[in-house]
């Protein structure tokens, strides 16, 4: 499970397994570029899973056993953190985050398979669902192919892939 530092520092996400007997527990990943979001006392450093904190090369941080990652553009390699994550055994990755983290898988072609919800309730203007994804008009949309759609009560959930060759 992958969120960034505007997640991390907004919710303080536990990211582990609450309430399901011998579940296994996923590698909880925080991406903090600058190392400055994931400090002593953070929900995820506890003990409930492993965690994995990824930080820039040049970034000064007293965490033990960060994983350093060189920088591209605003943030982290997403190719190196796949690579130190493979190495890992990690074969399969959850984006928890925003419109940043999302944005930046995009556009390194990391993305295989969107899961979305749709409730039927009107907002108004709010955030983008991705930013910095390379994508700026429809004609460079990033076509999926619907998989499934559930009906959750109100709410519909989403999977959606992304063709090969995308």
């Amino acid at each position: 499970m992958i969120v960034g530092s505007g997640t991390a520092r907004t919710d303080d996400p536990h990211l582990a397994v609450r309430g399901v007997d011998g579940a296994t527990q996923p590698l909880r990943v925080v991406l903090d570029t600058e190392a400055r979001t994931v400090r002593p006392g953070a929900r995820v450093l506890d003990d409930a899973a492993p965690t994995l904190v990824a930080v820039a090369e040049d970034a000064e941080t007293g965490l033990p056993g960060v994983l350093r990652l060189p920088r591209t553009g605003r943030g982290l390699s997403v190719p190196a953190l796949l690579e130190a994550l493979y190495a890992r055994g990690v074969r399969s990755a959850l984006l928890e985050g925003g419109p940043t983290l999302a944005g930046s898988f995009v556009a390194a072609g990391a993305v295989d398979r969107v899961v979305g919800y749709l409730a039927p309730v009107l907002l108004g203007a709010g955030p983008t669902a991705l930013a910095e994804a390379g994508i700026t008009t429809i004609t460079e949309a990033l076509r999926l192919d619907v998989a499934e759609s559930v009906r959750l009560g109100p709410d519909l959930r989403i999977t959606a892939t992304v063709p090969k060759g995308a």
